[in-house]
């Protein structure tokens, strides 16, 4: 019971630190967090993505125009 009481604290501990670093609102950390994902999206071309699906086995269904 005691050991349980410590983990939970310790995650308790771990949450709010996590949250209270995400809360950081200055603005040069937010435009680079977002050029950062936009970096990443860019990594994947649409014939990458669609390749990609395909070999997860995502079922593709082409449209009809």
């Amino acid at each position: 019971m005691t050991l349980d009481l410590l983990v939970a604290m310790d995650m308790q501990d771990r949450i709010a630190e996590a949250t209270k670093q995400a809360k950081k609102t200055d603005g040069k950390s937010m435009v680079a967090r977002r050029k950062q994902r936009q970096a990443q999206r860019e990594l994947l071309s649409d014939s990458e993505g669609m390749d990609m699906l395909r070999s997860l086995g995502v079922p593709i269904a082409k449209r009809s125009e």
